[in-house]
C-alpha cells in the first residue's frame, strides 16, 4: 500500500517539474517577443529622417518675357465677355505651351469643380 503512495508522489513531481518548464518556455517566449518589438520600434525610429525636397529645373529655362509671377485660375474669355473655366485638354495645352516660352514655369491644379488652378513662376533675366 505504501508503493501506491510513493508512485503518486513521483508523477507530482514529474508534473511540477513539467509545468516548471512549460512557465520556463513562456517567459522566455513573451522575452523574444518583447525583445522583437523593441528592435522593431528602435528600427522604426532610426529610419525617421529629416526629408528635404528643392525642386529644380532639368535645364536651365531660356529667358523670356515675363516679368513677373501669377496665379490663379485658368479660364478663357468669350466673345460676349464671359469667362469660361472648363477647357479642353487642347486649350491647356496651348496655354501652358504660350506661358513657358514667355518664360514661365507653371503649375496646374485639377480643382473638383473642373476648373484648374494654375501658379506661373517667372525665370526671365530681366526680372
Amino acid at each position: 500500500m505504501g508503493f501506491k503512495s510513493t508512485g503518486a508522489i513521483g508523477q507530482s513531481r514529474d508534473s511540477a517539474a513539467s509545468k516548471a518548464v512549460n512557465l520556463g518556455m513562456r517567459i522566455a517566449k513573451v522575452l523574444i517577443l518583447a525583445a522583437a518589438i523593441a528592435t522593431a520600434a528602435s528600427a522604426g525610429q532610426q529610419l525617421q529622417a529629416t526629408v528635404t525636397v528643392t525642386e529644380l529645373p532639368p535645364e536651365t529655362i531660356p529667358a523670356g518675357t515675363c516679368t513677373e509671377s501669377d496665379r490663379g485660375y485658368l479660364g478663357i474669355v468669350e466673345n460676349d465677355k464671359t469667362e469660361r473655366t472648363k477647357l479642353t485638354d487642347q486649350e491647356i495645352g496651348q496655354y501652358v505651351r504660350k506661358k513657358l516660352t514667355e518664360g514661365y514655369s507653371v503649375e496646374l491644379y485639377p480643382q473638383a469643380s473642373g476648373k484648374m488652378f494654375t501658379i506661373q513662376t517667372c525665370h526671365s533675366a530681366k526680372r
